[in-house]
């Protein structure tokens, strides 16, 4: 079956030939005919064009269909992964309830204000009390976020904001490199 476009361009040049046949000098007869077949040549034109406008029409709406339907997947997928991620690392996943968060505040406190935690460069606390330090800060750390270990836990906020930083790293990395 030909294509519509190859059936309308035919029609089209028929009609054309048709009518320009119509208008050259050829007796009544051939001029009523190249009319008539010139007349039913457009006529099957305007029928063609227009299914082929609903052909073209049906295929951009398929096509914009499509489109949407992609860009609604690339959606589904991306929220399922952001989900995903929150489930993983989300607050939710690892909140503790409340009186679980606070012995864990108490205990950190208790071990930062110990005559051992009075100096701030580094920590000079026994082994089990530094690993014991660690882990809570690291706790803390899931729940909280950095910054509420740094001002509540190490009571360094504000313009020694810095240097917390730099202890809370010191205390992440002797916890790493010792493999607690």
């Amino acid at each position: 079956m030909a294509s519509r476009w190859l059936k309308t361009n035919c029609l089209l040049a028929s009609t054309v030939a048709f009518w320009l046949a119509a208008l050259s000098p050829l007796p009544q007869i051939g001029k009523g005919i190249s009319y008539s077949l010139a007349l039913v040549a457009s006529v099957q034109l305007v029928t063609e064009s227009r299914l082929l406008i609903r052909q073209d029409a049906r295929r951009a709406a398929l096509t914009a269909m499509n489109q949407e339907l992609e860009q609604v997947e690339i959606g589904l997928h991306t929220q399922q992964q952001e989900s995903a991620l929150y489930e993983v690392y989300g607050a939710s996943s690892t909140t503790y309830p409340p009186e679980v968060e606070q012995e864990l505040k108490t205990s950190l406190e208790h071990l930062y204000k110990e005559p051992s935690a009075d100096q701030t460069d580094e920590l000079q606390t026994s082994t089990s009390d530094r690993k014991v330090f660690y882990l809570a800060v690291k706790s803390l750390l899931e729940v909280k976020g950095e910054t509420h270990v740094i001002e509540e836990v190490l009571r360094l906020g504000g313009g020694q904001w810095k240097k917390g930083k730099q202890m809370l790293q010191q205390i992440l990395e002797e916890g790493e490199r010792n493999g607690w």
